[in-house]
């Protein structure tokens, strides 16, 4: 068969013009975009003041001594700088994602995020690095099961554990799932990434909680220890099924100001 000096060329040319367009896509994925600023990104929880009276009954009946969450693969929205010095309305801009940059690389790793301990809200840091200027509109992420720990550690398999008292008996709270979650921005515009900025990952306990009725919670296994997890030991299904449906809209994305 004879294949054509003309034939060798053009089809040299369209196999660079191929690799080309790979190169560029594979640069542009990778490569983060100008105009960044050193973000930090926290998590913390939420919980009705101490000086509270009424702070008990808040929490229906639940007191929280110990909140981990475990997260994964955390990935920030955000309607870059540029669109907006344009002149696009928020609405129209289609958002991107600040996965490829160090904020976004640094978050994303597996880890486990103390939120109260000794029943004091912590503070806990998820990631900090460069990420690109613009106003931030949502944060995407996995549940993380722990299986790193050892075993006799309280978050050995688990993704969420909460433990503290119910009506004045030791209870125990666990998820297991690795299901996504989604927090959109409290405000309508997002949050503008400046010089500075702390952006906040908050779970708010009220929330997580709201219609869960503790008083009906029982010690079904009669083992001293009020369990609410996804294997019902105890009996409590109801309560944990309402906490389960809870957990997404408890998530909260704000600006530390």
């Amino acid at each position: 068969m004879k294949i054509t000096m003309k034939r060798l060329i053009t089809s040299g040319l369209c196999f660079g013009i191929f690799l080309t367009m790979i190169s560029c896509q594979t640069e542009e994925e990778t490569n983060p975009p100008e105009n960044q600023e050193e973000v930090r990104l926290a998590s913390t929880a939420r919980q009705p003041s101490e000086s509270d009276p009424g702070a008990r009954s808040m929490l229906n009946a639940m007191v929280v001594t110990t909140f981990q969450v475990g997260t994964k693969e955390m990935e920030m929205k955000y309607a870059a700088e540029a669109d907006i010095v344009a002149g696009i309305d928020l609405g129209s801009i289609s958002l991107k994602s600040n996965v490829n940059t160090e904020l976004g690389t640094a978050s994303s790793q597996p880890q486990t995020l103390v939120l109260i301990s000794d029943g004091q809200a912590m503070v806990s840091a998820v990631g900090e690095g460069n990420t690109p200027k613009g106003n931030y509109q949502e944060i995407q992420f996995e549940l993380y099961k722990n299986t790193a720990v050892e075993n006799d550690d309280p978050m050995y398999g688990k993704s969420l554990w909460i433990d503290g008292e119910i009506n004045g008996q030791t209870s125990q709270i666990w998820m297991d799932m690795e299901s996504e979650i989604r927090a959109i921005a409290e405000s309508e515009e997002g949050h503008e990434v400046n010089e500075n900025t702390e952006l906040m990952l908050v779970f708010d306990l009220e929330e997580l909680f709201q219609g869960v009725d503790f008083e009906a919670a029982v010690d079904g296994n009669a083992d001293g220890v009020i369990e609410v997890g996804p294997d019902d030991a105890d009996g409590n299904s109801n309560l944990y099924g309402q906490i389960e449906n809870n957990l997404e809209s408890s998530v909260k994305f704000e600006k530390n100001s």
